[in-house]
């Protein structure tokens, strides 16, 4: 009997192999096709609208549909679970939120004008008024960047500048990519201020070490934080040691520095003699350090004689007799 059933059913013209595939794919096709659709969970736009296709990937059809208004240059839009799912529904699409946390960020791409490029064109402007010298300009935050659309140029013009050299503020008005074509425009206050140029070391340093020219970087404090003594002629440095030890980039002051010791005590140092038109030299000892221009002791080693002489190079003491 389960021959003659099994004989029937290899008989049938429908039940075959092919047939088999044919409806497995059909059973399974549908859960790939909900399974393709995704969220694109962050996006960045061009233009100034969202479509589907720029929320959702694996569409079959409407890719191009618009759903709204995209976010201001260089702002970002959020669309949560709820928006997602009610634009499914709508849309009769084969998607459903996963979980409450289901969203996607959309970003609209901007052309941005930073802080230093404005402030630069700012001081370009007072400048050519007749401003002179080395100077910064300070500006509310509020208009510390400007944003473009991305095809938009990053550039600017000041217009309308007006100085008050009294109390050191200006105003202006700055548009952008330009005053031809202002999609940006607005009047800006802002205030000067007047900079000196101080030479500072380019890394730390401790005593001992002689400081020259190569040691040396420059940088601007406004004139309002620059405290009175600090050294800003770099020859003040140069050749000088720090009396104990200097920070780089830092401003030094006069007490900061001390003349190298280029005699040290304990060793022999030459001995010159000065006695009118003529020059003596012997050898001593050194009783004490010394530095260019100091009196220090020294022991005669020919005749143990302490005698006081002034240092005139490295290992060089100088007398001159009365």
């Amino acid at each position: 009997m389960k021959e003659n059933n099994r004989h029937t059913c290899c008989a049938h013209p429908f039940v075959t192999p092919v047939w088999v595939l044919v409806c497995t794919l059909l059973l399974i096709l549908p859960v790939y096709a909900s399974s393709a659709m995704g969220l694109k969970e962050n996006v960045v736009v061009t233009g100034n609208t969202i479509t589907l296709g720029d929320v959702f990937y694996g569409l079959q059809r409407d890719q191009d549909r618009v759903l709204g208004v995209a976010p201001r240059p260089g702002q970002d839009m959020v669309l949560n679970a709820r928006t997602l799912l009610r634009i499914a529904i709508a849309l009769d699409l084969p998607w459903r939120p996963s979980s409450s946390a289901d969203q996607v960020t959309i970003r609209r791409e901007a052309t941005v004008i930073g802080l230093s490029m404005i402030e630069d064109h700012l001081k370009e402007a007072i400048a050519k008024k007749g401003y002179g010298g080395s100077f910064s300009v300070r500006i509310p935050p509020d208009y510390a960047e400007i944003v473009l659309p991305r095809e938009e140029p990053a550039s600017l013009d000041v217009t309308n500048v007006t100085l008050n050299r009294n109390n050191n503020t200006f105003e202006a008005t700055v548009a952008a990519p330009s005053a031809n074509n202002p999609i940006q425009k607005f009047q800006v206050s802002g205030t000067i201020h007047p900079l000196i140029m101080v030479p500072v070391l380019k890394e730390n340093i401790q005593n001992g070490h002689v400081i020259s020219a190569s040691d040396l970087d420059f940088i601007h404090i406004e004139e309002s934080n620059f405290l009175s003594g600090t050294i800003v002629d770099e020859q003040a440095l140069i050749g000088m040691t720090p009396r104990r030890f200097a920070i780089a980039g830092r401003p030094l002051r006069p007490g900061d520095l001390t003349a190298p010791k280029i005699v040290s005590r304990g060793e022999l140092v030459t001995v010159i003699l000065d006695q009118g038109p003529l020059s003596l030299t012997t050898k001593g000892k050194a009783l004490e350090n010394g530095a260019k221009g100091e009196t220090i002791r020294v022991v005669n080693t020919s005749s143990n004689v302490t005698i006081e002489a002034v240092v005139t190079g490295v290992n060089e003491v100088r007398v001159v007799a009365d």
